[in-house]
């Protein structure tokens, strides 16, 4: 572009010379420099072919990010119970009633109070109970805890067919709590009765099955470990006798043993802490970030963020209802010199498939709100507790990390299985459409230049002239600046008050009459262009549309002229 081209016996007729003063200092007044520049228009900036995090939705442009939770396993820790061990226990009756002769025909002897005999302790043992585990107010067991009883008649003489004996009134302790059928027998202090328990080929066996363990008040878990004690044995019962044609014994010798089995819990009553593992999400990248919002200068406060959450809860079903897991969401952006959190309020899992909106969307979907204030801040390193106003940004995050934490189900449940309970499995849906929040500023900058040759490389000038006329659809205001490039896009440091101008919002052919001026006495020198720098800030709290691929900043029948002046050696 040649803009004065001052030859011996040449001059370019394009431009009016009257003015210069024909030494060897050229005065140049309002020199018309013919540009052509087109309109600024932001769909020519964004270029969405390769860039999978910022998608055009609808008619805005909006971060975007779609995936799938991992699934993360639900699992309480079974627990065993081991076999407790007992002594048999051995005692004899005395004084048998007729006892010490031969008996030759048929005898009653009446019935005889057993002996008191030492109770024997018992413990079931839980150990390393899953932390998940806080109170047992009832277990249920995989396969039935048996328990047995047998009395042993050891004295000899009555071994043989002529004698027939049975046990009366029998109190017998048996481990307390047991879930069992039978009527008999009394679960808060352990104790069953029976009426009638014969002997048959010496022993006389008693057998009683229970489903599991009602632990009342005593279910606590400390540090992983649980014990249920009690005691068993013979508390109290008579010995009935029918002998014929016998020597019967002045004394009689017994023995008592006792059996519990292990048993292995398949499922509880009580109150459950269950803290299930972080859900970390895959981070969400935002390199090769569009020029007009890769400035330091920017930041945006995002006018309709949302985030939504799809998670499956396996327990709430297992649990009949009632386990409801609570956790939060929280957004970790990384700057390149720190890193900003913001948490959302708890939510909570009410269903087999919750869905959850951080967010406020048009249409719930079935969605339940949660509260998440800090969401709009996400793409904007604001510290707690300061203004947004005065903050001056540090542009858009490198990139953004979900992660949903302090998941954990609380509760009162009943019957609630121990072992695999399934995975919590879902989905998420980050948008987070780029809007002019309260306080947001974005800056775009772009170069028009290529105008200087070697004419125009040796006008100094003082002054730049640029008149247009600019409108915009942008729903905010527009500080636009102006300020000349040399030949290799630096800027040319002018006077600071010098190349602003202000756009309103939704102007249309708008007059714009711009100074650039040189620092003090000084010069512009090798001008070959102009650099707009457009300020799109938002003050209103009222306005969030967002970003959309039809906004645009158009300047339009662009005049720039130039004062200064030419030197050269005639």
């Amino acid at each position: 572009l040649t803009v004065v081209s001052v030859m011996t016996g040449c001059v370019d007729d394009k431009y009016d010379l009257s003015d210069i003063d024909t030494t060897s200092r050229f005065t140049v007044d309002n020199l018309t420099v013919p540009v052509n520049l087109s309109e600024i228009k932001l769909k020519n900036v964004v270029n969405l072919d390769d860039n999978e995090n910022i998608q055009k939705v609808g008619d805005e442009y909006a971060i975007v990010k779609h995936g799938d939770i991992n699934p993360t396993e639900f699992s309480i820790a079974g627990i065993h119970v081991n076999q407790p061990t007992f002594d048999p226990s051995d005692f004899e009756i005395k004084n048998v009633p007729g006892g010490g002769v031969h008996v030759p025909g048929q005898y009653d002897v009446p019935a005889i109070d057993l002996p008191q005999v030492a109770l024997q302790n018992y413990e079931f043992k839980m150990e390393g109970v899953d932390n998940a585990l806080k109170v047992l107010e009832d277990i249920k067991t995989a396969d039935d805890i048996e328990i047995k009883v047998v009395l042993t008649i050891k004295t000899q003489e009555l071994l043989g067919a002529n004698a027939s004996i049975s046990f009366k009134d029998l109190n017998i302790q048996l481990p307390w709590g047991l879930i069992t059928d039978n009527e008999d027998y009394d679960q808060k202090t352990g104790m069953l009765i029976v009426n009638d328990l014969p002997v048959e080929a010496g022993s006389a066996t008693l057998t009683i099955k229970a489903s599991g363990l009602d632990l009342d008040d005593k279910g606590t878990i400390v540090d992983g470990n649980l014990g249920i004690e009690g005691k068993v044995g013979i508390d109290s019962g008579k010995i009935k006798m029918s002998v014929n044609d016998i020597d019967l014994p002045s004394n009689i010798d017994i023995q008592a043993e006792y059996y519990v089995s292990g048993f292995d819990i398949a499922s509880f009553s009580g109150n459950i802490d269950y803290k299930m593992d972080d859900i970390n999400i895959a981070p969400i990248s935002l390199s090769d970030l569009p020029d007009f919002l890769d400035s330091s200068e920017t930041k945006l406060f995002i006018a309709n963020p949302q985030i939504l959450v799809e998670i499956h809860n396996p327990v709430y079903e297992k649990s009949n209802g009632k386990l409801i897991g609570q956790g939060q969401i929280s957004l970790t952006s990384e700057f390149k010199n720190e890193s900003i959190e913001r948490a959302s309020e708890p939510f909570f899992l009410d269903k087999t498939d919750s869905k959850l909106a951080f967010c406020t969307p048009s249409n719930d979907g079935g969605f339940t709100f949660v509260k998440f204030d800090g969401l709009r801040d996400v793409l904007t390193a604001l510290r707690e507790g300061e203004n947004p106003e005065t903050y001056v940004g540090q542009g858009l995050p490198e990139s953004i990390h979900v992660n949903i934490h302090d998941i954990t189900f609380s509760g009162e449940v009943t019957d609630f299985p121990l072992g695999d309970l399934g995975s919590a499995s879902g989905s998420y849906d980050f948008t987070a459409p780029l809007g002019f929040g309260q306080f947001s500023r974005v800056v775009y900058e772009s170069t028009e230049d290529g105008w200087g040759g070697d004419d125009l490389d040796k006008v100094n000038i003082t002054k730049i002239h640029l008149n247009a006329l600019c409108s915009t659809n942008l729903p905010v205001s527009v500080q636009l600046s102006v300020v000349p490039v040399d030949k290799n896009g630096d800027e040319i440091k002018v006077d600071e008050n010098s190349g602003k101008f202000h756009v309103s919002a939704n102007s249309s052919n708008e007059p714009v009459e711009l100074l650039i001026q040189a620092i003090g006495n000084g010069t512009i020198k090798n001008f070959d262009g102009v650099k707009f720098k457009a300020i799109i800030a938002q003050d209103s709290p009222d306005n969030t549309e967002a970003i959309g691929p039809d906004l645009q900043i158009a300047l339009k029948d662009i005049k720039v002229t130039v004062d200064g002046y030419y030197e050269t050696d005639f």
